[in-house]
């Protein structure tokens, strides 16, 4: 059986929630490069510096910290 353009086009193949060959690294992998920067900076504790940097990462982009006035 030969398939034509025609067909492929025709049974496309769909994922959920699949990302992006272009998205962006996770939050952990930032954390990670923090932490090894800072180590190399000078920095002891590996797990110190990625527990600061995973902290600081989480809420620049997930919190708002605006004032709201109700």
């Amino acid at each position: 059986m030969e398939l034509t353009v025609h067909d492929i086009d025709a049974v496309s193949i769909h994922f959920q929630e699949e990302l992006s060959l272009d998205h962006e690294p996770s939050l952990d992998h930032w954390a990670k490069l923090i932490a090894e920067g800072e180590v190399e900076d000078g920095a002891t504790n590996y797990d110190y510096e990625y527990e600061q940097a995973w902290h600081s990462l989480d809420a620049e982009y997930n919190y708002s910290y605006e004032y709201r006035k109700d």
